[in-house]
């Protein structure tokens, strides 16, 4: 019979899990074509559109110009502030850090979004 994980082991995996779930920051996941591939609730919450209709978009998509590819897939960790469109047409400011990362060998890019408070000097300079 094969060991079984203890489980502390199992314990971590899940409370990581739940706890992005739960953020309160918007959690996205796109692969290299700029594609979502998974986003958590305030993800969701933030842009006005459900699950479904992020998971069909582009990277790009929510933000004036669209994104240049050869920013999107960088290989280093980036950060900064872009105007985000939500589904209703309203706009807001929100400050963002992506990392490139690895999963069974594929590349994938995680990024974290806030909202930026109408006086934080990010949201004047967001583009």
């Amino acid at each position: 019979m094969p060991d079984s994980p203890e489980p502390r082991e199992l314990v971590g995996p899940v409370l990581l899990a739940e706890g992005a779930e739960q953020a309160e920051l918007a959690i996205v996941i796109y692969d290299d074509d700029g594609r979502y591939l998974a986003v958590n609730d305030h993800a969701v919450e933030l842009l006005g559109y459900t699950r479904e209709e992020i998971l069909h978009r582009d990277v790009g998509d929510f933000t004036a110009g669209g994104m240049d590819r050869s920013v999107l897939l960088r290989p280093e960790r980036r950060e900064g502030a872009r105007i985000v469109t939500r589904k209703d047409g309203t706009t807001i400011p929100v400050a963002y850090i992506v990392v490139p990362t690895r999963v069974s060998g594929l590349q994938f890019y995680f990024a974290v979004w806030w909202r930026l408070a109408a006086d934080d000097p990010r949201a004047r300079t967001a583009s």
